[in-house]
């Protein structure tokens, strides 16, 4: 979300549209203090208002017109869960700041300039009512994305040393052909159809199906039109031995096998399956497992950076202050606006993923409360 945010923003393709909101938050309030330096009202207010935007575009369609008060664990509502969120990531974006000098990074002319222009047409795009309730000044814009530029740019920094090797052996990858007999431990009972659903196989029902299907394949009929026969389909799977894509139990039964071979009809809670073994080392799906690693590597080496200098740093919130930005008592949208020549390449794919994506939703929500 954050580095969508950063990306529109520079992009200069959006503008906000504030609804009905409470007010009561002053720019100078300290919502956070990160070592010495103070995260402000206003930064924390444009901040977390830009995002809470986006969350609603991406997911009020999903969790309804009240999603900021829902609770998704106990005792916390997502408003509560999700600025805590938005919080940390802007500790980490000062904490980032504060050791760019470390790693020699620093923002070019060009860079100050982009980011100049990108806050300069926010401004012109929004009423002086709107940029009020986000605190949108010019500033305080350049501020949030001076941040986030340099944390685009240290990123590379403080995970340049992480080991890009794998070996094959390491990543390797294997590759199934499956069929899933489902079935219901209730579909033999009256009421067990809902109207409109169709039925499901009693657990005999679809074990007579999984017999059929080996059998079949194993008088050396084709595994997907056999699978056809008994109503099922048949699907492929690259997997290692922890791989969770399937039950455990299929996943051990198919990586015992040799190319070629079948296991056993597998019973599990909830079905029965039956897999093949199409192949032992799936070059294509064994690099992509590389890159899978080699990237768990580099979060590990940022998220370990960060916490070490989390550690060094007094950090302190406010949570008076920073209760004065309230999700469900003020509603922000984001809306399509003129999209300028002027941008970077994943600017681009951001931004037209984004635009096509969310302005229906956002159209839907600008009657909010």
């Amino acid at each position: 979300m954050k580095k969508r945010f950063a990306a529109l923003l520079l992009a200069g393709t959006l503008a906000m549209s504030t609804l009905a909101g409470c007010g009561g938050l002053e720019d100078s309030d300290v919502m956070a203090t990160v070592g010495k330096e103070e995260i402000t009202g206003n930064v924390a207010n444009f901040f977390a208002r830009y995002q809470q935007a986006m969350y609603e575009a991406t997911y009020s369609s999903m969790l309804g017109d009240n999603m900021w008060e829902t609770q998704i664990e106990a005792g916390k509502s997502y408003e509560e869960t999700t600025k805590k969120n938005i919080m940390q990531s802007l500790e980490e974006l000062y904490l980032i700041d504060q050791h760019k000098e470390d790693y020699n990074v620093s923002l070019t002319d060009e860079e100050k300039k982009k980011i100049s222009d990108a806050a300069d047409a926010f401004v012109k795009g929004n009423s002086e009512e709107a940029r009020k309730m986000i605190s949108g000044d010019k500033e305080t814009i350049e501020k949030i994305l001076t941040l986030l530029t340099v944390q685009n740019k240290m990123q590379p920094e403080m995970i340049k040393d992480v080991d890009q090797n794998v070996s094959d052996e390491e990543a390797a990858q294997k590759k199934m052909q499956y069929v899933y007999f489902l079935y219901s431990k209730d579909a033999s009972s009256e009421d067990s159809s809902a109207e409109g659903e169709t039925d499901t196989d009693t657990k005999d029902e679809a074990k007579t199906k999984a017999d059929a299907f080996l059998k079949a394949v194993k008088e050396g009929k084709d595994f997907s039109a056999s699978a056809e026969e008994q109503g099922a389909t048949a699907s492929e799977l690259t997997f290692d031995s922890s791989s969770q894509s399937l039950d455990e139990k299929v996943i051990k039964a198919a990586d015992a096998l040799k190319a070629g071979e079948m296991t056993d009809v597998i019973e599990t809670d909830t079905g029965f399956y039956v897999a093949r073994l199409t192949s032992d080392f799936d070059r294509e799906a064994t690099d992509s497992k590389k890159q899978q690693i080699i990237d768990q590597r580099e979060q590990d080496r940022y998220d370990e950076l960060l916490k070490e200098w989390k550690e060094d740093t007094e950090i302190k919130e406010y949570g008076k202050e920073w209760k004065k930005i309230d999700f469900v008592k003020q509603g922000v949208n984001v809306k399509a606006a003129e999209t300028t020549e002027d941008t970077s390449e994943n600017t681009e794919e951001t931004t037209e993923e984004n635009t096509e994506d969310t302005t229906q939703e956002n159209s839907e929500n600008t009657d909010a409360e």
